[in-house]
């Protein structure tokens, strides 16, 4: 068997690592990603990597971040021969080189996600043998989300219960932060339920309020809810992520559940982002979360894929 190297691709190569891998019906549709994620500094040509065997590219992966982070969070464009036998060991060797590149260039931890269906913009096939190969890196699986998606005028908003919004620049970041974690508080979200135990509540609260900052989002955007006699009901924060606008966070302070007040609080953050442009505005929750799916579907957003969420710690 010829040896494999790794290496990063040329300038000359950003349509050749496009089509790489990718389904021949595809291509387009990944080179327009991959061109426009450059273009938003969300993926750097240094960043991309091929395996290459003799003559031939046998592999390929993308490091992806947020424009505003600057250090790489995740694989992206992982692509291999995923139905020959030697996709593990091609996948491993690829991965266990490039991985020690994104440490030092600040990474500390690194995510990865696998969407069942394959769906654009990356159209990223064989989920059963990606779950494999990041098992036999060492990955960890941190939650599994149901992933949904509101289209503008196909859909409609849920009635509504009267509460009283003022956005962050009006509260201020350490109420917005205290309300995070308030939020959080008895959360049916896998990940956050493990980050709380782990880095503690207030901690948690401001590690989660920094990296939603990465996101666009204009101040105005992210809302604190409060009922008539000024207590705190909950939390919106819309934003746009570099492909598409999300819900990016939302909860009801736990002594208010029950109520209804999750329907206007997701009703506010899509009439935000509405307001701005979306016509399609997508959010992911957890499978656990039962009552935050149904909250999606009475405001007409539609279940599209599902989504497998894993990490592997650098340092």
């Amino acid at each position: 068997m010829t040896k494999i190297s790794v290496r990063p691709i040329r300038r000359d190569e950003i349509g050749e690592f496009a089509a790489t891998g990718t389904d021949p019906k595809r291509i387009d549709d990944v080179t327009q990603y991959v061109e426009q994620m450059m273009k938003q500094g969300s993926i750097h040509r240094e960043w991309c990597f091929v395996a290459v065997q003799g003559n031939r590219w046998v592999g390929r992966i993308a490091y992806w971040t947020l424009p505003k982070s600057g250090k790489p969070h995740a694989p992206v464009l992982l692509d291999l021969p995923w139905e020959q036998e030697q996709y593990l060991s091609i996948g491993a060797q690829l991965l266990q080189e490039t991985l020690p590149l994104m440490r030092e260039l600040g990474a500390d931890q690194i995510g990865y996600v696998v969407d069942t269906p394959p769906m654009s913009p990356q159209w990223q096939r064989f989920p059963q043998e990606r779950m494999k190969l990041l098992d036999h890196i060492g990955f960890r699986v941190e939650r599994v989300t149901d992933r949904f998606e509101w289209q503008g005028e196909k859909s409609g908003l849920p009635g509504t219960v009267k509460l009283h919004f003022r956005p962050l620049p009006e509260v201020g970041e350490a109420a917005f932060i205290e309300a995070i974690m308030r939020v959080s508080e008895q959360t049916l979200d896998r990940r956050i339920r493990d980050e709380r135990q782990q880095e503690g509540a207030w901690t948690q609260a401001g590690l989660m309020y920094t990296d939603m900052q990465h996101m666009t989002y204009d101040p105005s955007w992210w809302q604190l809810a409060y009922g008539k006699d000024g207590e705190l009901i909950g939390l919106v924060m819309p934003a746009q992520n570099p492909t598409h606008p999300v819900i990016g966070y939302i909860g009801v302070v736990p002594e208010q559940r029950g109520r209804g007040y999750i329907d206007t609080l997701l009703n506010q953050g899509t009439v935000i982002l509405h307001r701005g442009g979306a016509d399609a505005i997508r959010a992911d929750t957890d499978v656990e979360n039962s009552p935050m799916a149904r909250a999606f579907r009475r405001a007409g957003y539609i279940r599209f894929a599902k989504r497998y969420e894993y990490s592997l710690v650098l340092r």
